[in-house]
């Protein structure tokens, strides 16, 4: 076995098993998803990509030259233009989508994210809080999306590119990223569990979307050389994800949408990585 690959298989084996053992303290402990205590625990999984790069490093010896952290500003503006407005663009074209396809779930007045405002005496419109939401969502937790993306982009794609070339890692990066979240999906994140095939579709779901914003932002990460234009994309989807539900009225079923990860508003977003990939295997990137 080469080097390579070994430091391959440490980091992805150091960082799914930290990870897993994490989210078994959740029910082992008797808590379930959603309580203070189960969310504290997955936001600090957020930071274990970065340990396990750490630790791969260490235990290989690797050295810590090349950490992708570099911004590399200079001649790079569009790349960060681009990782600033995409992904707010394709949430909001998923979701228009969405509500093209169940119109009776749409409303301005009578969602609960209205209301919301409403109750909380908030003298802003839905559209107002929207757009801060789009302002300032791609930097607002940039820390910790800064704590998965120094592994999977900054360590894992690289790792996987020198073996397999850019798209096939920037794909495999992409489905190793989902599965890492398996057990976070069979514990509730994102879709809840009251849904046909639970757990494994969902599963299934998450490892495509991964692989969907896993071909966004490896491209950024090429282009660029620095990991932070993907920590704003993935800090753009955490804070955008759900503004579906801002305009949905009845009972969700989060696996087909309205929020992002969901089926059918990433349709839009898969068409757009698609041509991104041809892109990319046509410019030899």
């Amino acid at each position: 076995m080469n080097q390579n690959k070994k430091r391959t298989i440490i980091y992805v084996s150091i960082t799914l098993v930290i990870t897993w053992l994490m989210i078994g303290i959740i029910p082992l402990t008797g808590h379930t998803y959603g309580d203070g205590f189960s969310l504290m625990l997955i936001s600090g999984c957020m930071f274990i990509p970065t340990i396990g790069n750490i630790l791969t490093r260490l235990i290989t010896r690797q050295g810590f030259q090349e950490f992708k952290l570099a911004p590399h500003f200079k001649g790079n503006g569009k790349v960060y233009l681009f990782s600033y407005f995409i992904i707010p663009i394709l949430i909001i074209v998923g979701t228009v989508f969405y509500f093209l396809i169940f119109r009776q779930n749409f409303s301005l007045q009578d969602s609960a994210a209205a209301k919301s405002l409403q109750t909380a005496g908030m003298s802003m419109s839905v559209w107002t809080y929207l757009l801060i939401c789009i302002i300032i969502s791609p930097v607002v937790n940039i820390i910790a999306t800064l704590g998965e993306e120094i592994g999977w982009r900054g360590y894992l794609l690289y790792q996987l590119k020198e073996e397999h070339g850019t798209v096939k890692a920037i794909l495999l990066t992409g489905v190793i990223w989902g599965i890492w979240h398996a057990p976070m999906i069979a514990l509730g994140h994102n879709y809840g569990t009251a849904y046909p095939g639970y757990p494994v579709l969902g599963i299934l779901v998450m490892i495509i979307w991964c692989t969907i914003l896993g071909i966004i932002e490896g491209y950024v990460t090429i282009k660029s050389g620095s990991v932070i234009p993907a920590a704003i994309c993935h800090s753009g989807v955490n804070g955008l994800a759900s503004i579906g539900m801002m305009f949905f009225v009845g009972t969700p079923l989060p696996i087909v949408g309205p929020i992002f990860c969901g089926v059918i508003p990433m349709i839009p977003a898969c068409v757009f990585a698609v041509l991104l990939l041809l892109k990319m295997k046509k410019g030899n990137m």
